[in-house]
Order: structure tokens, then C-alpha cells, then sequence
């Protein structure tokens, strides 16, 4: 397909793409399950990156032997979840700040896709930068990442062709949501391994360094290649 057209826009995750949550999301599974006496391994976390809360909780309430509790986790966890983002400066993963800003400077359109509920994005919303046009969250779907209708309802609130946009994602389950939308994908991996496919590139300094004649390029790149 000949490249004749522009960046549109940039779409970002927000948990482990945006800010560095991934790791609270952790520490409170964790402390949780310990109430239980249940072991949840590092290994077992980085296995959820990217996951639906919703089945998180199923797995936490048939790990304690109660699988009727599913709701119970759910509602725990998003609290707690939601508490620290609301007591702590939001922790802007490196090299988002320089990006958003470039963003901002060449007013290039941007808005959020995540997998996390409404009650984690009120939490932090006030304090994203006011770039981001708007926030979908899983409350917005019926069916949230992996599928593709969180970014698919993103292009038609846009009013963009899905390969007129670049998608940051860092977890299987969102890329897979990306793509399967018909989007071009930049995955910032950095706790789990990602698959190279098509309409994929992967960065192996996640957005340390990434500027936006970067995610130009890269965006250039694939679209030319559909």
C-alpha cells in the first residue's frame, strides 16, 4: 500500500505503557492472597500481565478454594488498587513524559486504551496530561482486551482508519487486541515476551528512547508493508 498519509494518532495502554502500575497490581495480589495463605509468584504475576482484572479475580477465588468469591477479589482489589493511585504521584514510566510532550508540541492526537476498569482511571484521570482526548476503559466494552472492541471503538471515536494510528502496548493480551482491530502495534515489552508478527515492531528499551520521529518511522515502515 503506498504510504501517502500522515501519523494520525498515538493510542496508549495505560497499565505497564503509560505508568509503571504493573507492579502495584502485583504487590496487591500478593498481599491478598497471603491473607489466604496462598503463595502468588512472581512467575504466576508476570503470567496475568495484560490480563482482564475480571479473570484475575476468578483465578485468586479458585486459588483459595471459594470460586463463588470471583466478586469479592474483584471489588478488594480494584480498591486497594485505586487507593494508591489516588494517594501517590502517578509513576510515568521512562521516557513518556519527553514523548507526550512531543505529543503535545506537534499536536499529534492521542488517547488511552486499557484493560483496567473506570474506578483505576478516575483515579488517575485528573493527573493524565490533557493531550489524551479521551479514556476507554473496560466499563466501555463488552468485550475487553484481547479482543479487539476496545480498539476498534478508539478508531471509530476518532474518525481514523485503524492504520492511520500507532498503538503502545507491552502485553500480549493488548497487542493481540491491537492488531486484531487492524491497528499498527508498538509493543514495549518489558516483563513478558511478545511474539513478532505482522504490523508488530518491538522495542527492546521499551520508550526509554522512543521519540515521535520514531514511532513516524516505525508507523511508516509497516503501514507501507500492509
Amino acid at each position: 500500500m503506498p504510504d501517502n498519509h500522515s501519523l494520525q494518532a498515538v493510542i496508549w495502554d495505560f497499565d505497564g505503557t503509560l505508568v509503571d502500575t504493573e507492579p502495584i497490581w502485583a504487590r496487591t495480589e500478593q498481599q491478598i492472597m497471603a491473607r489466604h495463605g496462598v503463595h502468588w509468584t512472581d512467575e504466576m504475576m508476570r503470567a496475568k500481565i495484560g490480563q482482564p482484572a475480571t479473570l484475575s479475580a476468578k483465578q485468586m477465588a479458585e486459588a483459595v478454594g471459594d470460586p463463588d468469591s470471583a466478586d469479592a477479589f474483584y471489588a478488594e482489589l480494584h480498591d486497594l488498587v485505586a487507593g494508591h493511585i489516588l494517594e501517590h504521584d502517578l509513576p510515568f514510566l521512562p521516557g513518556v513524559r519527553s514523548l507526550i510532550h512531543e505529543l503535545e508540541r506537534e499536536q499529534v492526537r492521542a488517547a488511552v486504551v486499557t484493560a483496567s476498569n473506570g474506578q483505576i482511571l478516575d483515579a488517575a484521570r485528573s493527573r493524565l496530561p490533557e493531550v489524551f482526548e479521551f479514556i476507554i476503559t473496560a466499563d466501555d466494552v463488552e468485550r475487553s482486551k484481547p479482543h479487539p472492541d476496545p480498539y476498534l471503538l478508539a478508531f471509530e471515536r476518532m474518525g481514523i482508519d485503524p492504520l492511520d494510528a500507532i498503538i503502545l502496548e507491552d502485553s500480549v493480551p493488548g497487542s493481540r487486541s491491537g492488531l486484531d482491530a487492524g491497528g499498527v502495534v508498538y509493543a514495549v515489552p518489558e516483563l513478558v515476551h511478545i511474539r513478532q508478527e505482522t504490523r508488530m515492531h518491538i522495542s527492546h528499551d521499551a520508550l526509554k528512547t522512543t521519540t515521535l520521529a520514531d514511532l513516524r518511522h516505525v508507523w511508516r515502515k509497516l503501514r507501507a508493508a500492509v
